[in-house]
Protein backbone atom coordinates (compact mmCIF):
# COMPACT_ATOMS: atom_id res chain seq x y z
CA UNK A 1 0.00 0.00 0.00
CA UNK A 2 1.32 3.48 -0.86
CA UNK A 3 1.21 5.68 2.24
CA UNK A 4 1.68 9.43 2.13
CA UNK A 5 3.12 10.66 5.41
CA UNK A 6 2.71 14.41 5.79
CA UNK A 7 5.23 15.94 8.16
CA UNK A 8 8.87 14.97 8.69
CA UNK A 9 8.91 15.29 12.47
CA UNK A 10 9.33 12.60 15.13
CA UNK A 11 5.98 10.88 14.54
CA UNK A 12 6.03 11.21 10.75
CA UNK A 13 9.46 9.57 10.51
CA UNK A 14 8.38 6.77 12.86
CA UNK A 15 5.26 6.24 10.76
CA UNK A 16 7.32 5.79 7.60
CA UNK A 17 9.79 3.53 9.40
CA UNK A 18 7.07 1.25 10.77
CA UNK A 19 5.16 1.23 7.46
CA UNK A 20 8.21 0.11 5.50
CA UNK A 21 8.96 -2.61 8.07
CA UNK A 22 5.46 -3.97 7.45
CA UNK A 23 5.88 -4.07 3.68
CA UNK A 24 4.22 -0.80 2.68
CA UNK A 25 5.64 1.97 0.51
CA UNK A 26 5.93 5.24 2.41
CA UNK A 27 6.84 8.72 1.23
CA UNK A 28 7.36 11.55 3.71
CA UNK A 29 6.39 15.05 2.58
CA UNK A 30 8.08 17.80 4.61
CA UNK A 31 7.31 21.46 3.92
CA UNK A 32 10.65 22.67 5.29
CA UNK A 33 13.64 20.73 6.63
CA UNK A 34 13.38 17.48 8.53
CA UNK A 35 12.10 18.13 12.07
CA UNK A 36 11.67 21.84 11.35
CA UNK A 37 9.47 22.39 14.39
CA UNK A 38 11.83 20.55 16.74
CA UNK A 39 14.71 22.66 15.48
CA UNK A 40 12.84 25.79 16.56
CA UNK A 41 12.95 24.68 20.16
CA UNK A 42 16.24 22.82 19.81
CA UNK A 43 17.78 24.69 22.74
CA UNK A 44 15.16 23.24 25.12
CA UNK A 45 15.81 20.07 27.14
CA UNK A 46 12.97 17.54 27.14
CA UNK A 47 11.61 16.53 30.52
CA UNK A 48 11.15 12.99 29.20
CA UNK A 49 14.24 10.79 28.70
CA UNK A 50 15.70 9.31 25.53
CA UNK A 51 13.89 6.03 26.19
CA UNK A 52 10.53 7.79 25.74
CA UNK A 53 11.59 9.75 22.64
CA UNK A 54 12.79 6.96 20.35
CA UNK A 55 11.71 3.45 19.35
CA UNK A 56 13.53 0.14 19.05
CA UNK A 57 12.43 -0.03 15.41
CA UNK A 58 13.98 3.36 14.68
CA UNK A 59 17.21 2.58 16.53
CA UNK A 60 17.56 -0.70 14.66
CA UNK A 61 17.05 1.04 11.33
CA UNK A 62 19.88 3.52 11.95
CA UNK A 63 22.04 0.90 13.68
CA UNK A 64 22.38 2.85 16.89
CA UNK A 65 21.92 2.33 20.61
CA UNK A 66 21.35 4.77 23.43
CA UNK A 67 24.41 5.36 25.62
CA UNK A 68 22.19 6.78 28.37
CA UNK A 69 18.52 5.76 27.90
CA UNK A 70 17.48 7.74 30.96
CA UNK A 71 19.38 10.88 29.97
CA UNK A 72 17.47 13.92 28.78
CA UNK A 73 18.16 15.18 25.25
CA UNK A 74 17.68 18.68 23.95
CA UNK A 75 15.61 19.13 20.84
CA UNK A 76 18.82 19.68 18.86
CA UNK A 77 20.30 16.43 20.17
CA UNK A 78 17.15 14.52 19.26
CA UNK A 79 17.43 15.86 15.71
CA UNK A 80 21.15 15.27 15.26
CA UNK A 81 21.40 11.85 16.93
CA UNK A 82 18.13 10.26 15.88
CA UNK A 83 15.79 12.10 13.53
CA UNK A 84 18.31 13.10 10.85
CA UNK A 85 19.92 9.62 10.66
CA UNK A 86 16.46 8.05 10.52
CA UNK A 87 15.32 10.37 7.75
CA UNK A 88 18.42 9.48 5.74
CA UNK A 89 17.15 5.88 5.49
CA UNK A 90 13.69 6.89 4.21
CA UNK A 91 12.15 8.48 1.13
CA UNK A 92 11.73 12.06 2.32
CA UNK A 93 10.83 15.00 0.12
CA UNK A 94 11.96 18.11 1.93
CA UNK A 95 10.68 21.53 0.90
CA UNK A 96 7.56 19.86 -0.47
CA UNK A 97 4.38 21.26 1.04
CA UNK A 98 1.09 19.39 0.75
CA UNK A 99 -1.51 22.04 -0.06
CA UNK A 100 -4.70 20.00 -0.44
CA UNK A 101 -5.97 16.44 -0.05
CA UNK A 102 -9.03 14.94 -1.71
CA UNK A 103 -10.21 11.81 -3.51
CA UNK A 104 -9.72 11.37 -7.24
CA UNK A 105 -13.36 10.94 -8.31
CA UNK A 106 -15.51 11.51 -5.26
CA UNK A 107 -16.36 14.75 -3.48
CA UNK A 108 -16.54 15.45 0.25
CA UNK A 109 -20.33 15.31 0.26
CA UNK A 110 -20.61 12.03 -1.65
CA UNK A 111 -20.72 8.46 -0.27
CA UNK A 112 -21.17 9.84 3.23
CA UNK A 113 -19.51 7.63 5.81
CA UNK A 114 -19.13 4.84 3.27
CA UNK A 115 -16.14 2.52 3.00
CA UNK A 116 -16.60 2.73 -0.78
CA UNK A 117 -14.65 5.99 -0.68
CA UNK A 118 -11.49 3.90 -0.19
CA UNK A 119 -11.83 2.66 -3.79
CA UNK A 120 -10.73 6.09 -4.96
CA UNK A 121 -7.07 6.98 -4.27
CA UNK A 122 -6.20 10.11 -2.38
CA UNK A 123 -5.19 13.02 -4.57
CA UNK A 124 -2.55 15.32 -3.09
CA UNK A 125 -1.67 18.73 -4.48
CA UNK A 126 1.94 19.43 -3.53
CA UNK A 127 4.10 22.50 -3.89
CA UNK A 128 7.75 21.80 -4.68
CA UNK A 129 10.71 24.06 -5.48
CA UNK A 130 9.97 23.30 -9.16
CA UNK A 131 6.26 24.16 -9.00
CA UNK A 132 2.94 22.54 -8.14
CA UNK A 133 2.33 18.85 -8.83
CA UNK A 134 -0.12 16.00 -8.13
CA UNK A 135 0.61 12.86 -6.10
CA UNK A 136 -1.59 9.87 -5.27
CA UNK A 137 -1.74 7.56 -2.25
CA UNK A 138 -3.81 4.69 -0.87
CA UNK A 139 -3.58 6.01 2.69
CA UNK A 140 -2.62 9.31 4.29
CA UNK A 141 -1.06 9.90 7.70
CA UNK A 142 -1.29 13.55 8.75
CA UNK A 143 1.63 14.05 11.16
CA UNK A 144 2.01 17.80 10.68
CA UNK A 145 1.82 18.62 14.40
CA UNK A 146 0.68 21.91 15.90
CA UNK A 147 3.82 24.00 16.39
CA UNK A 148 3.23 25.83 13.13
CA UNK A 149 0.17 27.55 14.60
CA UNK A 150 0.90 29.04 18.04
CA UNK A 151 -2.02 30.59 19.88
CA UNK A 152 -2.06 34.40 20.05
CA UNK A 153 -1.12 36.38 23.13
CA UNK A 154 -4.49 38.03 23.75
CA UNK A 155 -7.04 36.83 26.25
CA UNK A 156 -9.83 34.50 25.17
CA UNK A 157 -7.61 32.90 22.54
CA UNK A 158 -7.85 36.02 20.37
CA UNK A 159 -5.13 38.28 19.07
CA UNK A 160 -5.21 41.44 21.17
CA UNK A 161 -5.54 44.83 19.49
CA UNK A 162 -1.99 45.90 18.70
CA UNK A 163 -0.62 42.36 18.71
CA UNK A 164 0.18 42.32 15.00
CA UNK A 165 2.03 45.63 15.26
CA UNK A 166 4.05 44.31 18.20
CA UNK A 167 4.96 41.24 16.17
CA UNK A 168 6.10 43.35 13.20
CA UNK A 169 8.22 45.50 15.51
CA UNK A 170 9.92 42.43 16.98
CA UNK A 171 8.36 43.06 20.40
CA UNK A 172 6.32 39.84 20.54
CA UNK A 173 7.50 36.22 20.46
CA UNK A 174 5.21 33.20 20.43
CA UNK A 175 5.98 29.74 21.79
CA UNK A 176 9.32 28.36 22.96
CA UNK A 177 11.44 31.27 21.77
CA UNK A 178 15.11 31.87 22.48
CA UNK A 179 15.68 34.51 25.18
CA UNK A 180 19.49 34.85 25.21
CA UNK A 181 19.27 38.50 24.16
CA UNK A 182 16.94 39.58 26.99
CA UNK A 183 19.37 39.91 29.92
CA UNK A 184 18.34 42.91 32.00
CA UNK A 185 15.32 43.65 29.79
CA UNK A 186 11.71 44.26 30.80
CA UNK A 187 9.88 41.07 29.79
CA UNK A 188 6.23 40.05 29.98
CA UNK A 189 5.67 36.29 29.97
CA UNK A 190 2.17 34.98 29.30
CA UNK A 191 1.14 31.40 30.13
CA UNK A 192 1.40 28.90 32.98
CA UNK A 193 2.16 25.58 31.28
CA UNK A 194 5.40 23.67 30.90
CA UNK A 195 6.53 25.82 27.98
CA UNK A 196 5.96 29.03 29.96
CA UNK A 197 7.86 27.75 33.00
CA UNK A 198 10.68 26.54 30.74
CA UNK A 199 10.93 30.09 29.37
CA UNK A 200 10.80 31.44 32.92
CA UNK A 201 13.73 29.21 33.85
CA UNK A 202 15.70 30.40 30.82
CA UNK A 203 14.99 34.05 31.67
CA UNK A 204 16.00 33.69 35.32
CA UNK A 205 19.22 32.06 34.21
CA UNK A 206 20.35 35.19 32.37
CA UNK A 207 22.84 37.61 33.90
CA UNK A 208 21.57 40.06 34.85
CA UNK A 209 18.09 38.51 34.98
CA UNK A 210 15.28 40.43 33.31
CA UNK A 211 12.52 42.26 35.11
CA UNK A 212 9.74 39.71 34.52
CA UNK A 213 6.00 40.34 34.56
CA UNK A 214 4.34 36.91 34.62
CA UNK A 215 0.72 36.92 33.44
CA UNK A 216 -1.42 33.81 34.01
CA UNK A 217 -5.10 33.03 33.67
CA UNK A 218 -4.77 30.79 36.73
CA UNK A 219 -4.37 31.78 40.35
CA UNK A 220 -2.18 28.80 41.23
CA UNK A 221 0.82 28.10 39.04
CA UNK A 222 2.01 26.14 37.19
CA UNK A 223 -0.94 24.64 35.34
CA UNK A 224 0.63 21.22 34.69
CA UNK A 225 0.74 18.27 37.10
CA UNK A 226 3.79 16.78 38.81
CA UNK A 227 3.39 14.45 41.82
CA UNK A 228 5.89 14.67 44.66
CA UNK A 229 7.31 11.27 43.71
CA UNK A 230 7.43 12.19 40.01
CA UNK A 231 9.33 9.58 37.97
CA UNK A 232 10.45 12.45 35.74
CA UNK A 233 12.82 14.53 37.93
CA UNK A 234 13.21 17.20 35.25
CA UNK A 235 9.46 17.79 35.21
CA UNK A 236 9.37 17.96 39.01
CA UNK A 237 12.15 20.57 39.01
CA UNK A 238 10.22 22.62 36.45
CA UNK A 239 7.06 22.33 38.54
CA UNK A 240 8.82 23.48 41.72
CA UNK A 241 10.29 26.45 39.88
CA UNK A 242 6.80 27.43 38.72
CA UNK A 243 5.44 27.17 42.25
CA UNK A 244 8.15 29.37 43.75
CA UNK A 245 8.54 31.88 40.89
CA UNK A 246 5.84 34.35 42.09
CA UNK A 247 8.03 34.99 45.16
CA UNK A 248 11.21 35.56 43.15
CA UNK A 249 12.52 39.15 43.45
CA UNK A 250 12.73 39.49 39.65
CA UNK A 251 9.17 38.28 39.05
CA UNK A 252 5.89 40.17 39.43
CA UNK A 253 2.98 37.77 39.11
CA UNK A 254 -0.39 38.88 37.73
CA UNK A 255 -2.77 35.94 38.34
CA UNK A 256 -6.26 35.69 36.88
CA UNK A 257 -5.27 38.08 34.11
CA UNK A 258 -4.66 38.22 30.38
CA UNK A 259 -3.58 40.69 27.72
CA UNK A 260 -6.34 43.08 26.70
CA UNK A 261 -4.41 45.28 24.23
CA UNK A 262 -0.93 46.43 23.23
CA UNK A 263 0.53 49.67 21.99
CA UNK A 264 4.04 49.60 20.51
CA UNK A 265 6.27 52.66 20.33
CA UNK A 266 9.98 53.16 19.62
CA UNK A 267 10.74 52.82 23.33
CA UNK A 268 8.79 49.63 24.03
CA UNK A 269 5.33 48.09 24.17
CA UNK A 270 2.69 49.20 26.64
CA UNK A 271 0.44 46.31 27.58
CA UNK A 272 -2.95 46.69 29.22
CA UNK A 273 -4.09 43.63 31.17
CA UNK A 274 -7.61 42.52 31.96
CA UNK A 275 -6.92 43.36 35.64
CA UNK A 276 -6.57 47.00 34.49
CA UNK A 277 -2.78 47.05 34.94
CA UNK A 278 -0.80 48.99 32.36
CA UNK A 279 2.82 47.93 31.99
CA UNK A 280 5.57 48.97 29.57
CA UNK A 281 7.95 46.21 28.52
CA UNK A 282 10.71 45.61 26.00
CA UNK A 283 9.47 42.17 24.99
CA UNK A 284 6.31 40.08 25.29
CA UNK A 285 6.64 36.28 25.13
CA UNK A 286 3.39 34.34 24.86
CA UNK A 287 3.50 30.63 25.66
CA UNK A 288 -0.24 30.25 25.31
CA UNK A 289 -0.41 26.92 23.52
CA UNK A 290 -0.81 25.72 19.95
CA UNK A 291 -3.68 24.92 17.62
CA UNK A 292 -4.11 22.29 14.89
CA UNK A 293 -4.54 23.48 11.31
CA UNK A 294 -7.14 21.27 9.62
CA UNK A 295 -7.21 22.99 6.23
CA UNK A 296 -5.56 19.94 4.69
CA UNK A 297 -8.59 17.77 5.45
CA UNK A 298 -11.23 20.29 4.37
CA UNK A 299 -12.29 18.16 1.38
CA UNK A 300 -12.31 14.93 3.39
CA UNK A 301 -14.98 13.49 5.67
CA UNK A 302 -13.09 14.27 8.85
CA UNK A 303 -14.92 14.80 12.15
CA UNK A 304 -13.32 17.33 14.54
CA UNK A 305 -14.13 17.88 18.22
CA UNK A 306 -15.60 21.35 18.79
CA UNK A 307 -13.61 21.75 22.01
CA UNK A 308 -10.10 20.41 21.47
CA UNK A 309 -10.17 20.36 17.66
CA UNK A 310 -8.75 16.86 17.76
CA UNK A 311 -10.30 13.94 15.83
CA UNK A 312 -13.71 13.36 17.38
CA UNK A 313 -13.39 9.72 18.46
CA UNK A 314 -10.01 10.24 20.08
CA UNK A 315 -11.07 13.52 21.68
CA UNK A 316 -14.09 11.83 23.26
CA UNK A 317 -11.97 8.96 24.57
CA UNK A 318 -9.41 11.34 26.06
CA UNK A 319 -12.10 13.39 27.72
CA UNK A 320 -13.69 10.27 29.21
CA UNK A 321 -10.39 8.89 30.52
CA UNK A 322 -8.62 11.98 31.81
CA UNK A 323 -10.91 15.00 31.45
CA UNK A 324 -9.01 18.12 30.47
CA UNK A 325 -6.05 17.55 32.78
CA UNK A 326 -4.16 15.07 34.93
CA UNK A 327 -0.72 13.51 34.70
CA UNK A 328 0.16 12.88 31.08
CA UNK A 329 2.17 9.81 32.12
CA UNK A 330 -0.96 8.14 33.49
CA UNK A 331 -2.90 8.24 30.24
CA UNK A 332 -3.31 4.93 28.43
CA UNK A 333 -3.25 4.61 24.68
CA UNK A 334 -6.86 4.95 23.62
CA UNK A 335 -7.00 2.06 21.15
CA UNK A 336 -6.85 1.81 17.39
CA UNK A 337 -10.59 2.42 16.89
CA UNK A 338 -10.29 5.95 18.28
CA UNK A 339 -8.05 6.86 15.34
CA UNK A 340 -10.77 6.09 12.81
CA UNK A 341 -12.70 8.87 11.09
CA UNK A 342 -15.48 8.79 8.48
CA UNK A 343 -12.75 9.09 5.81
CA UNK A 344 -11.29 5.60 5.19
CA UNK A 345 -7.51 5.29 5.47
CA UNK A 346 -7.00 8.88 6.61
CA UNK A 347 -5.36 9.21 10.01
CA UNK A 348 -4.26 12.20 12.07
CA UNK A 349 -1.39 11.04 14.27
CA UNK A 350 0.96 12.61 16.76
CA UNK A 351 0.61 15.95 18.51
CA UNK A 352 -2.04 17.12 16.06
CA UNK A 353 -4.29 14.24 17.11
CA UNK A 354 -4.53 15.83 20.57
CA UNK A 355 -5.66 19.13 19.10
CA UNK A 356 -5.28 21.92 21.64
CA UNK A 357 -4.53 19.56 24.51
CA UNK A 358 -1.06 19.87 26.02
CA UNK A 359 -0.65 16.34 27.43
CA UNK A 360 0.65 14.57 24.32
CA UNK A 361 3.79 12.43 24.64
CA UNK A 362 5.95 11.01 21.86
CA UNK A 363 5.40 7.48 23.15
CA UNK A 364 1.67 7.98 22.48
CA UNK A 365 2.45 8.98 18.91
CA UNK A 366 4.59 5.88 18.45
CA UNK A 367 1.72 3.70 19.68
CA UNK A 368 -0.69 5.49 17.34
CA UNK A 369 1.54 4.65 14.39
CA UNK A 370 1.38 0.96 15.21
CA UNK A 371 -2.38 1.11 15.76
CA UNK A 372 -3.02 2.87 12.45
CA UNK A 373 -0.96 0.33 10.55
CA UNK A 374 -2.79 -2.50 12.31
CA UNK A 375 -6.03 -0.98 11.00
CA UNK A 376 -4.67 -0.83 7.46
CA UNK A 377 -3.79 -4.50 7.64
CA UNK A 378 -1.61 -6.49 5.31
CA UNK A 379 -0.22 -4.53 2.36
Amino acid sequence: MRIAVIGGGPVGLEAATEAIARGHEAIVYEAERIAAHVRRWGHVTLFTPWSMAVTERGLARIGASLPDPEGYPTGAQLVASYLEPLAATLVVREHTRVLQIGRTRVLKGQALGSSSRAKEPFRLIVETPDGTDVEHADAVFDCTGVFGDPAPAGTGGLAAPGEEAAMRAGRLRLGLARVDDLAGARVMLVGAGASAVTLLSDLLGLEPPPEITWVTLQDEVPSFVSPEDDVLPARRALYELGRSAPDHPCVTHHPNAGIDRMFTSPTGTRVTLTDQSSIEVDQVIAATGFRPDHRLSRELQFHVCWGSEGPMRLAAALLASSGDGGDCLDQPTQGAETLLSPEPRFFVLGNKSYGRRSDFLLKIGHAQVRDALDLLGDP
